[in-house]
């Protein structure tokens, strides 16, 4: 054997187990995955739970906006404010007993994040020739990571929303028709913004339900918001959902600003004008959005483009 073979054979030994003492970790499975601590029903409660909080919370403002304009007696609002109250108390009693599973299993999931970036440091100083492969194996997981965060804290913190879904869609799968849970599918596939998913659920649920509102609604803004062409035929279909809501909800701003956009794309001027003043008399006086909407009723009435 060459004096140039003795040396090496044992330095390729000696950098393979190098290679394998380092790399270890992204090849095995990990034997303690993360787990989110709650079994199928309670994750499906807690999701309830939270959209059931968002409701209640945005009916507590609309009671107080309808007392502040003058649309609704003194009585009637302290009426209707005491049960939304006394609901929302029962409501964060009941998220209470989910506080402490949540922010343990928020912690193990951050601190798995962080022992998973935290290898590339290491393995750089270790070894030079790994340096590329695993900055990018890193900057994907860090990526993966900082993207499931801000869809979690979008949707209130809590369980992983994609396994939400993914039991959402298993509960639907059984009985696709549950009423409540295509509702809650329809209003998880548009924070997730997965429109295609989002506008099927919400065509099941007027299916199940052809008066619901807020199918209505979101199938109007889908229609609008993710068209190829201004075709009319596609601004006349959502108008016909725009109207549906306003037949029993006629002062709803966000229903009656999109009914509005509608209307300007058929050139039907005089009656944008009539919309999206009815949308300003019901928003929150001062607010971004009531300035958003005056400033495209000054311009539409100069004969400009309004946004």
């Amino acid at each position: 054997m060459s004096t140039l073979a003795i040396f090496v054979i044992p330095f390729v030994v000696i950098l393979g187990i190098v290679l394998a003492s380092l790399t270890l970790p992204f090849w095995r499975r990990d034997p303690s995955p993360v787990s989110f601590g709650l079994d199928d029903d309670r994750a499906q409660e807690l999701l309830d739970l939270q959209i059931e909080r968002e409701t209640v919370v945005r009916s507590l403002q609309d009671l107080e906006m309808e007392l502040s304009q003058g649309r609704m007696d003194p009585t009637d609002y302290e009426r209707l404010k005491a049960t939304d109250e006394r609901r929302l108390l029962n409501l964060l009693d009941r998220l209470d007993t989910f506080k402490d599973v949540v922010h343990d299993e928020t912690s193990e999931q951050h601190s798995a994040a962080s022992k998973r970036i935290n290898w590339i440091p290491t393995i750089a100083s270790g070894l030079v020739v790994l340096l590329a492969s695993v900055g990018i194996y890193g900057a994907l997981q860090f990526k993966a990571a900082q993207k499931l965060m801000a869809i979690e804290a979008e949707m209130g913190g809590g369980p992983n929303p994609m396994e939400m879904v993914a039991q959402l869609e298993k509960r639907l799968k059984e009985n696709p028709d549950d009423l409540q849970g295509q509702i809650m599918a329809g209003r998880s596939y548009q924070a997730l913004n997965r429109i295609p998913e989002a506008r099927k659920a919400w065509e099941k649920v007027l299916e199940l339900d052809p008066k619901q509102h807020e199918a209505h609604y979101n199938l109007g803004v889908i229609q609008i918001e993710t068209r190829q062409i201004d075709d009319p035929e596609i601004f006349k279909q959502a108008l016909t959902h725009f109207d549906i809501v306003l037949a029993d909800l006629p002062n709803q701003p966000a229903v009656n600003w999109y009914r509005g956009l509608a209307l300007w794309y058929l050139n039907r001027r005089q009656e944008t004008d009539a919309a999206w003043t009815l949308a300003a008399q019901n928003m929150e006086p001062g607010s971004k959005d009531m300035e958003f909407v005056k400033d495209a009723l000054i311009k539409l009435r100069a004969g400009e483009v309004p946004f």
